[in-house]
């Protein structure tokens, strides 16, 4: 575009608009897709942080810069450094959970190292370093295979156990407790695979509530679900409108030319709304204001030609045809998205 307008310049080509106004209108306008194109293409950082610590162990001769580094703090014993890790910035994932903060997990001690790269190497697995460091928050033994935690982690405060669990090359496992410093409050999570199924809350060794959370494959198999739903909606409503077609053919729903128009344009509205309300239901509803941008022009450009399609050449038949066929279009609009959300989740 750029080298377009270059030679549109540099040739003095007369302007195609003699009205200023149309000019500076076309000037904004290509301002604003220009702005929207860049933001919704760009890559948006995302903080993965972590409940459980985690460290990794290298060798080093130095400690690195601290100030270049706010998501790490460094430890230092003999020749071997701990960093502890409290975040990661990594790629907006399509859904916040266990198994996505495992994935950016599986090569934490290469990619720390490659983040730091002053004078560290990696540790070989199977060389077995226990450890224990002094924290802001108590007290950490750990366990290391390579340079990964891989055993039992313990944190004590004022010689009281406040967190107690393993890790599996670095990953969580089983079981973990937490507890407060008078220990009147647990919290136990348990993991299989590094993903969380259950937490339990016990104040004074009775439990106070119990939470089952899904995980990615809890997630993708009600996904499978929740299509199927929307196939047999679909199905029914279409059965529905072929019904309604049946009884009153070749009578059609009498309507003046002007209000067609209106209804073709403005049918795509509704759809987005029903669409939205589905999406909610579901919990699949994503808040990015620029994919709800993408979206809501996506539909207006395919359903309004249909809409078209609909009013003026297969006809209405009865006044609760309009919200049949919003409420068809929807359907099939939430098919196609949870069927996106399902392959990115695969």
């Amino acid at each position: 575009m750029l080298l377009v307008a270059w030679i549109h310049i540099k040739d003095g080509y007369a302007t195609i608009f003699t009205n200023p106004l149309i000019t500076r209108l076309s000037a904004v306008f290509i301002g604003v897709v220009s702005i929207f194109s860049f933001c919704a293409t760009s890559q948006q950082s995302y903080i993965q942080s972590f409940e459980q610590p985690q460290y990794v162990l290298l060798q080093s001769t130095k400690i690195p810069d601290t100030t270049s580094y706010g998501e790490f703090k460094f430890y230092k014993t003999d020749s071997l450094i701990i960093v502890g890790i409290d975040h990661l910035y990594i790629r907006r994932p399509i859904r916040d959970d266990d198994f996505n903060k495992n994935r950016s997990l599986i090569d934490l001690d290469k990619d720390v190292m490659a983040m730091i790269a002053d004078g560290t190497s990696l540790i070989p697995a199977g060389k077995v370093t226990k450890l224990t460091i002094n924290t802001a928050q108590g007290k950490d033994a750990l366990r290391f295979n390579g340079g990964r935690l891989d055993g039992r982690f313990t944190r004590t405060k004022n010689n009281k156990l406040i967190i107690e669990g393993f890790y599996k090359m670095g990953i969580e496992d089983s079981t973990w407790t937490f507890r407060d410093t008078s220990s009147t409050h647990v919290v136990i999570q348990t993991f299989v695979k590094g993903e969380r199924t259950s937490i339990k809350q016990f104040d004074d060794d009775k439990l106070v509530s119990s939470t089952h959370i899904n995980t990615r494959a809890d997630t993708i198999r009600n996904k499978y679900i929740h299509i199927g739903i929307l196939i047999l909606l679909a199905v029914g409503i279409i059965l529905w409108l072929v019904k309604n077609y049946r009884l009153t053919f070749p009578e059609q729903l009498k309507l003046k030319l002007v209000w067609k128009w209106l209804l073709c344009f403005i049918s795509p509205i509704f759809i987005w709304l029903l669409h939205v309300g589905m999406r909610i239901l579901l919990s699949d509803f994503n808040h990015d204001i620029f994919e709800t941008i993408a979206t809501i022009i996506f539909i207006f450009i395919v359903t309004c030609p249909l809409m078209f399609f609909i009013v003026f050449l297969i006809k209405l038949r009865k006044e609760i045809d309009v919200f049949l066929y919003w409420l068809l279009l929807g359907l099939v609009c939430s098919i196609w998205t949870t069927c996106g959300t399902l392959i990115e989740l695969s």
